[in-house]
């Protein structure tokens, strides 16, 4: 029987819960909404429709963790807000709402995060109605996958807490009741496409009647009345103007907005840059096979790039071709205007004549000369090159029969994806693409035994929109673009069903398939962990973003157990691009600098030559392997907790932390309502006096008196956006009743008025003020430090007992306040005494899965992104990977200029020992062996290179505690160990542990 591959999470990765953790405290101090009450309600809200959040005490919260986080402090001194109308014809009010920015790398988990975050914020602050936006069809199947994917892990986290997922389906609105109506934790997921139309022949059906849903509510309505939580997954997506109106029908609360790519970020929460994604190890590293047809530029080609709109000229386009330059031809991007010939840039005689633009037309995004050539955006005149894509092919497939014969022993299953520019290039009976794939296959199959007896056609897989098949057809037709109507719509949903829906089956060596051919459809919203190359067959240099294009293969690995691969040696991601390697390395590196973010070290060259190792020391030298025999002993160990000492320095620790005093968090809020009054005072043949008075329940009034002519928008003269649909389409000065025609169909007469009223929601009505002495719920905190702290319910219980009267009380003014100071000291001193008291022993124990040499030191190392020195013959490898200035110093400067050393390496990222979960596992620097000052003993050493050697001075506490249990681990294994500087007697034994209460 089959086992079915299941994707494993860790519930322990510490980006993830950064940013979860950096999304609760916006709303620490606010009381938990008990949902209890509401069973019979006919709406359950997260808050009561006249409560709203302190933007004071949120922008508090914000400012601590902007400052925790090191992310600049908003200038503005306060939250920034949206604030503005919602559709037009979903109502006349204006709404608004705080938005709060997370940013995380490609790759990172930030799915992962925002759904653990919805359970966080159910179990810390009773929330429960949730809706998830995406801009596209490729993210609604991608959050739906990811839901059932961790329901199991997230069960488990939160001890089988019922949270119902609702996939938005116009055709099924009466779920919108059960929603609303639930008191368990829902979300919604639905596109921004589904509910940015509420006039017109094409609204959507939310804003339509339904017999599904009787009553005196609109469908939309149900939602706005839960005040939802917004979740914006790629919201930079959902930055128009009819998105942001969208956005605020739903009357949201408050949102949050998830991306690697933002364009404006809002009360940014939590960044994880490219550069922490590559520091931190949780992308994979990244080379580039640069393929280009250098110097052949027989084949003439010519594409439009991209159409510039401005508001003051007339539009420009970019186009990219081969140009002549001096003695010179070179592919390069060119800027024309109206009018201008292309010859006159190029002085290629292939442009002479008829080459003059005709028509830059930004509406139907095509670009037309004046012999009648017209190109449509991203579309290339020229034959396909297969030469290149030959080339290309042949690398992509070469490179990943060669990974899949690495990763066996693994058991992990390698993906490729090649995109293409052309869907006709492969689907075609005579595709160049799937032509030459086919080709270069069979002749490389047979150098790998594992695809020997693959057939072509099995190792294949094609994801391509395509139409509805016509009558007699047995297919529709493969479409190249986007779906921008309604049938092209429907096909690219049917396609994105298929590919998320199969990530585990692709993941298994039981599905042959693992050449993923794809156009539109693969690309943001879609990536799987094992694709290890992509592959850019374009007929010119893609204009995908590197950074969109990379993304579908960033994630680390999984194996045939669904369990996350954390080998650098496993995680590189291979592109061939149609390009040079520096052209695509510096057009990336561009997009960081462009989106104002650190980047990442330079991709690698796949050219570059790999760090190969010294045989000598591995097979054949004894101090080597009896070295290694010491490393490869397991140990265990045993804390000796003290407990009166531990409860004493907790009750220490906790009553010197100052308790944050009460912040209100809630204050009462009020609809302001605004009654507008338009009336004819006059009226001539060809201009009019209008009346308009406006009134809001706050007490302001005016009164204004406007000229008018035809196409007056009353809406801008007054700079009121209530006013929008209001421009004057005729004045009838004659006949039986002279009147004034508004757009929106309203009628204007003599003696009448049209009157209606506005609302504008989430204002606060009152302040409220602290009242002294006031007291709060107090939450159950002795079960809750147990279950975070590991430690038993008398044990918090004394320590809480042990606190001042003082400190004590202070619980009633601030709960929650109270309970996270009182739980983080908890914890850090509980760290710091095990660290203190842990003692190893070498394990009697064999292991079975004993460390294999050969997968932690291959006889070849590639290192991308990684920066290499040069080894001396004592070096394991003849270029060592180092990561930092310190550790150049101490290789190039001491290990390869020490005669005395025998041999030194660094230890693999994948070298573990296992500590205490509180402290955490561990991965030393440097294994050396050196000759003693006798010139007879071998000594050997383990290293770590610290910018200091004063531990106690280490930027963080967990890296102290590290360093103590490290130095306890191998002091057991009889191997001398200590924090060193590149600098003179680095070798010598290290010195006694400094006292610990010192240290802590």
């Amino acid at each position: 029987m089959v086992i079915k591959l299941q994707l494993k999470f860790d519930a322990e990765q510490q980006h993830q819960l950064h940013a979860i953790d950096s999304v609760t405290r916006l709303f620490e101090g606010l009381h938990r909404q008990e949902k209890t009450l509401m069973l019979q309600a006919e709406i359950v809200p997260n808050l009561p429709k006249f409560e709203t959040l302190n933007v004071n005490w949120l922008y508090d919260n914000l400012r601590f963790i902007q400052e925790d986080n090191k992310i600049k402090v908003s200038a503005l001194g306060q939250i920034d807000v949206d604030d503005g109308m919602v559709l037009e014809g979903a109502g006349m009010e204006s709404w608004r709402y705080p938005s709060f920015t997370v940013e995380m790398e490609t790759g990172t988990g930030k799915t992962y995060a925002y759904l653990r975050s919805i359970h966080e914020l159910r179990q810390q602050y009773g929330f429960s109605k949730f809706v998830v936006v995406v801009p596209s069809i490729a993210i609604y199947e991608g959050v739906i996958k990811n839901f059932e994917i961790t329901k199991d892990h997230f069960a488990a986290l939160y001890g089988n807490e019922t949270i119902n997922l609702t996939k938005y389906d116009s055709a099924r609105i009466s779920q919108l009741r059960s929603f609303a109506s639930s008191t368990f934790v829902e979300i919604l997921v639905m596109t921004i496409a589904s509910f940015n139309k509420a006039s017109g022949r094409t609204r959507n059906n939310l804003y339509k009647p339904s017999e599904k849903l009787p009553g005196e509510r609109l469908p939309y309505q149900y939602i706005q009345e839960t005040r939802p939580i917004l979740i914006l997954d790629e919201p930079q997506n959902m930055e128009s103007k009819l998105a942001k109106e969208a956005l605020r029908t739903l009357h949201p609360l408050f949102a949050l907005r998830y991306s690697a790519t933002h364009r404006t970020s809002p009360n940014l929460v939590y960044r994880l840059s490219p550069f922490d994604a590559y520091r931190l190890n949780l992308v994979k590293k990244i080379q580039v096979f640069g393929v280009t047809e250098k110097e052949n530029f027989n084949q003439p080609f010519l594409a439009l790039q991209s159409i510039q709109i401005y508001a003051d000229k007339k539009p420009t386009c970019k186009v990219r071709t081969y140009i002549t330059d001096g003695s010179r031809t070179k592919e390069s991007e060119l800027t024309l205007k109206q009018g201008e010939d292309l010859y006159e840039k190029t002085k290629r005689k292939a442009h002479r004549g008829g080459y003059q633009v005709a028509d830059i037309n930004a509406a139907q995004k095509f670009l037309e000369f004046k012999n009648g050539i017209r190109l449509q955006t991203q579309e290339t005149i020229g034959p396909s090159r297969p030469e290149i894509f030959r080339v290309q092919i042949r690398t992509a497939i070469k490179q990943h029969m060669a990974m899949q014969f690495k990763m066996l022993r693994k058991e992990i299953k390698v993906l490729s994806l090649f995109f293409i520019d052309r869907v006709a290039n492969y689907v075609e009976e005579d595709g160049i693409i799937k032509t030459i794939f086919e080709e270069e296959y069979l002749q490389l199959q047979k150098q790998y035994p594992f695809f020997e007896k693959l057939d072509v056609k099995e190792v294949q897989g094609s994801y391509f929109a395509k139409n509805k098949p016509k009558k007699g057809e047995a297919e529709g037709e493969a479409i190249d673009t986007e779906g921008k109507n309604k049938p092209q719509r429907e096909a690219e949903k049917a396609a994105f069903n298929l590919i998320m829906r199969d990530k585990e089956k692709l993941l298994s060596f039981e599905e042959k398939t693992c050449f993923i051919f794809a156009h539109s459809a693969l690309k943001e919203g879609w990536d799987n962990p094992n694709v290890f190359q992509i592959c850019t067959l374009n007929q010119t240099v893609s204009e995908v973003k590197k950074r969109q294009e990379i993304g579908r293969g960033l994630r680390l690995a999984v194996d045939q157990t669904g369990e996350r691969i954390f080998d650098d040696d496993v995680n590189v991601l291979s592109v061939i691009a149609n390009e040079s390697y520096e052209s695509y390395a510096s057009r990336l590196q561009t997009e960081y600098e462009e989106d104002g973010l650190a980047a990442p070290p330079k991709i690698t060259n796949a050219a570059r030559k790999k760090a190969k190792r010294n045989e000598v020391i591995f097979t054949q030298n004894r101090a080597f392997q009896d070295f290694w025999d010491k490393l490869r002993k397991q140990t265990d160990y045993q804390i000796h907790v003290d407990t009166s000492e531990l409860i004493e320095h907790c009750i220490n620790r906790i009553n010197n932390r100052t308790t944050p005093q009460a912040t209100i968090t809630v204050e009462r809020g009020e609809f302001v309502m605004t009654d507008y009054k338009i009336e004819l005072a006059s009226l001539g043949e060809e201009n009019c006096k209008l009346k308009i008075t406006i009134a809001d329940t706050l007490g302001n009034s005016q009164e204004r008196i406007l000229n008018c002519k035809k196409n007056t928008d009353l809406g801008k003269e007054l700079k009121d956006e209530v006013l929008r649909n209001y421009k004057i389409v005729e004045i009838l000065s004659e006949g039986e009743t002279p009147s004034v025609q508004f757009g929106n169909g309203e009628k204007l007469v003599k003696g009448s008025r049209i009157q209606f009223q506005s609302q504008k929601g989430q204002n606060v009505k009152e302040k409220a003020t602290l009242a002294p002495g006031q007291t709060y719920p107090v939450p159950n905190i002795i079960d809750r430090a147990a279950k975070e702290t590991g430690l038993t319910r008398p044990t918090i219980n004394k320590i809480f007992k042990g606190l001042s009267d003082r400190k004590k009380n202070s619980i009633f003014g601030n709960p929650e306040g109270f309970s996270g100071i009182f739980i983080t000291e908890i914890q850090n001193e509980l760290a710091d005494h095990i660290a203190e008291r842990i003692e190893f022993k070498i394990s009697p124990v064999v292991q079975d899965d004993e460390v294999n040499l050969e997968d932690l030191f291959p006889a070849e190392k590639e290192y991308p992104q990684k920066e290499l020195v040069d080894g001396s013959p004592a070096g394991l490898y003849d270029q060592i990977q180092i990561d930092s200035d310190e550790e150049s110093r101490f290789v190039c400067d001491y290990l390869n200029e020490d005669q005395d050393v025998v041999f030194y390496f660094k230890f693999p990222p994948t070298f573990k020992i296992n500590f205490p979960r509180i402290i955490g596992n561990y991965n030393p620097d440097w294994g050396i062996a050196r000759i003693g000052e006798d010139g007879e003993v071998t000594l050997e050493l383990v290293r770590e290179t610290k910018g200091g050697e004063d531990i106690a001075k280490l930027r963080f506490p967990h890296e102290k505690r590290k360093v103590i249990c490290a130095e306890k681990h191998f002091k057991a294994l009889g191997i001398d160990y200590r924090v060193v500087m590149a600098k003179p007697g680095w070798w010598r034994p290290g010195a006694v542990l400094p006292n610990q209460d010192e240290m802590f």
